[in-house]
């Protein structure tokens, strides 16, 4: 039987953000790099995920309502919904 080749990673998708912050804040930044061995992309993406699991509460997906002239052909129900009696 053949082996299989390698499975194709999927693409991982990067978005390029920029921030501007005060030099006081900048200078707080790269002793706390230099302190924890590590660099700004990864404090700020800690913190950004931090911030937004601690919040997620606030995000949670609103329903719409549905409008009257809608079909409920998918609708979870018998047929006494559908008015097929």
């Amino acid at each position: 039987m053949p082996k299989r080749g390698k499975k194709q990673s999927r693409k991982i998708k990067f978005y390029m953000k920029n921030y501007k912050i005060p030099e006081s804040q900048q200078k707080m930044l790269k002793q706390f790099i230099k302190q924890h061995q590590t660099t700004e992309n990864k404090v700020f993406r800690k913190a950004l995920r931090e911030y937004l699991q601690s919040h997620a509460h606030l995000f949670e997906h609103i329903h719409t309502e549905i409008g009257a002239n809608q079909l409920k052909l998918f609708d979870m129900g018998g047929d006494e919904q559908l008015g097929n009696s």
